[in-house]
């Protein structure tokens, strides 16, 4: 990706170097946008494959949170997510979470700990759990969920297409 300029040192020269030097300075810029614009979009597709590859119950709701936004200002793209139980998707949760843990680092960074709830009970027979409400009206009870990392998963692949992006943006 590198680019050559070659002049000789007479005034009229220079300038005319420097005049190609700030026109590929501005490309960068253009072509990095594009580069983050597409690789924020990549990411959106990435991760509603994933929340379709893992074998995560939804209705919908989680697939269709997923969006992109990117700041002109800041030339940085954003993958949000706006489900209320995407984080304990990602992380998992109770009993089950942590026999099938995470595997990044980001559960320790914000401070996520499995049996964190103040509801949990052990059953007669010494599950522990806690219920909750189904759509029926009735009560189930359940020992959490495991780890559906879809985000992290999300992240690796990205990471491993980046260089192949970032070649076709800038060739």
């Amino acid at each position: 990706m590198a680019k050559t300029i070659s002049f000789r040192l007479t005034p009229k020269d220079i300038d005319k170097a420097i005049a190609e030097v700030n026109e590929y300075k501005k490309s960068i810029k253009g072509k990095s946008a594009k580069l983050i614009k597409r690789l924020s979009e990549k990411g959106v597709e990435i991760v509603r494959k994933n929340i379709l590859n893992l074998d995560i119950l939804d209705t919908g709701e989680l697939y269709n949170s997923v969006s992109v936004f990117y700041s002109e200002s800041e030339n940085a793209g954003y993958i949000l997510i706006d489900c209320d139980y995407a984080l304990f998707v990602e992380f998992g949760t109770g009993v089950v979470g942590k026999t099938s843990p995470y595997p990044g680092e980001a559960m320790a960074e914000i401070g996520y700990q499995y049996g964190g709830g103040t509801t949990y009970v052990v059953t007669k027979d010494g599950r522990i759990g806690w219920f909750y409400p189904a759509d029926d009206g009735t009560w189930r009870f359940t020992e959490g969920m495991p780890s559906r990392p879809f985000i992290h998963n999300s992240v690796k692949e990205l990471k491993r297409l980046f260089p192949s992006i970032a070649k076709e943006v800038f060739k």
